[in-house]
């Protein structure tokens, strides 16, 4: 059963999109939540919105301080922490030429050692309980290249060899270690971008509906993979990769080809 009665789970990146769809589902689960993000107004609306089960903490997942502070605030209020999810994260398009390396270092930094600096910050109480999930949101980019992702492709494929390497060091601690990796994401993150992306619209679109599932994979899918390797339903899974994006990593998909 997805069920998470009595667990306490911690939220990066929980202030919109897909982290705050995340945190909401887990709250549904039974879990007592911690929303963080860097986007404080937000966080808090939505903590607001989900009542007594939730509540928001300020975290800039690059600085270690922070999330010892996230911790043991949420062990001081709760007693423990059972779940990890790394969500946070920042986007960069360009070729690797129009990538600049402080850019490509703070790609690095957010998407990758933040959940490294997040899996550290709550291995002692983990390790204490004897029990633990800790679930990396990665990315479709993570598992196939793609040009004009450089930096953002390189911070997931990163996050998903922490996760397999953490996934063999902590088992024997009853903590496991997975990530999901879904095909889109928060729409917030393209903004940058939305003109140049407009002018290739049908390029886009293309890309998205030539898979087995068209389109993006809804926030909900994600949060309920999320769910799935965070509850005691995936009780024996741990360092794999969960692909949620309609097929897109299984293979090409040619239109004329189902009309043979």
């Amino acid at each position: 059963m997805s069920r998470l009665d009595d667990r306490v789970a911690i939220v990066t990146g929980a202030s919109r999109g897909v982290g705050s769809t995340i945190a909401k589902t887990l709250v549904a689960a039974g879990a007592k939540v911690i929303l963080t993000d860097i986007l404080v107004e937000e966080g808090e609306k939505v903590t607001a919105e989900l009542g007594e089960a939730a509540s928001f903490a300020a975290l800039d997942v690059t600085s270690e301080e922070d999330w010892s502070r996230v911790v043991d605030e949420a062990v001081a209020a709760h007693g423990r922490v059972d779940i990890l999810v790394n969500n946070a994260a920042i986007l960069h398009l360009g070729t690797l030429e129009n990538t600049p390396p402080e850019i490509f270092r703070r790609i690095l930094e957010v998407n990758t050692v933040g959940p490294y600096l997040g899996t550290r910050a709550v291995l002692e109480t983990m390790k204490a309980q004897e029990v633990g999930s800790i679930v990396h949101v990665a990315s479709i980019d993570g598992l196939v290249g793609m040009n004009g992702v450089s930096a953002y492709s390189a911070s997931k494929f990163g996050l998903r060899g922490l996760a397999k390497s953490s996934a063999l060091e902590l088992g024997r601690s009853g903590i496991r270690v997975n990530s999901v990796c879904p095909a889109g994401g928060n729409t917030d993150m393209y903004g940058p971008w939305f003109e140049k992306l407009t002018a290739i619209k049908d390029e886009t679109q293309a890309y998205n509906n030539n898979r087995g599932i068209p389109g993006n994979v809804s926030y909900e899918a994600i949060a309920q993979a999320v769910l799935y390797l965070a509850s005691d339903a995936s009780g024996g899974v741990t360092g794999i990769d969960l692909p949620v994006d309609g097929g897109a990593t299984a293979g090409k998909f040619m239109l004329g080809f189902n009309s043979m």
